[in-house]
């Protein structure tokens, strides 16, 4: 579950979130909508610890992330708004890197890599380097690299984004069995 209480942020003199609450209870999908500036990134930095919070507490899976950010940040995977991170990297070593980060075990990392890359079709790919991707291969490692960790809580942004129609169809159905898992 992610509960946002009251929660502000401002840059300066401009308040990009003003006093927002709500509830995501855990195995449902929901979505930020709303017009370029009106505070959707900025929440969601917050929510992983990315961004301070000016005012409230953002609590995911009862844990405070301004509180205890380790252990908050475990509880979630992110695929960020823009893929192109850690380019020199290969997509098996940022994969490889992220589920180092939530310490998965070898046996069952490889075999979730195995999985998803053939998913997501990248699977002869895997060891180039994300410079050489174009966005929508970039997007897929980096949602692979979320994925394979099986986090609690998924955060993603923007995440269809340049990814082609039967990857998104994939996300969709992931995010699908993700939530009923609850």
């Amino acid at each position: 579950m992610i509960d946002i209480k009251n929660v502000s942020k401002s840059f300066g003199t401009k308040k990009a979130v003003d006093d927002i609450r709500f509830q995501v209870p855990s195995g449902s999908i929901t979505g930020f909508i709303g017009p370029n500036g009106a505070g959707k990134t900025t929440t969601i930095h917050m929510m992983t610890g990315a961004l301070g919070i000016d005012q409230g507490e953002i609590l995911l899976n009862g844990i405070d992330i301004a509180k205890d950010p380790i252990q908050a940040k475990r509880e979630f995977g992110l695929v960020p708004d823009s893929p192109d991170l850690f380019l020199r990297l290969s997509a098996r070593e940022y994969i490889n890197f992220m589920a180092d980060i939530y310490q998965i075990d070898q046996s069952l990392r490889n075999q979730r890599i195995g999985q998803l890359a053939k998913d997501f079709q990248i699977e002869s790919d895997l060891d180039q380097p994300l410079s050489s991707f174009s966005h929508g291969m970039r997007q897929k490692a980096i949602i692979i690299g979320a994925l394979v960790c099986d986090p609690n809580i998924w955060i993603l942004d923007e995440p269809m984004t340049g990814l082609d129609p039967e990857s998104a169809f994939l996300l969709k159905e992931k995010m699908k069995e993700h939530a009923q898992k609850g």
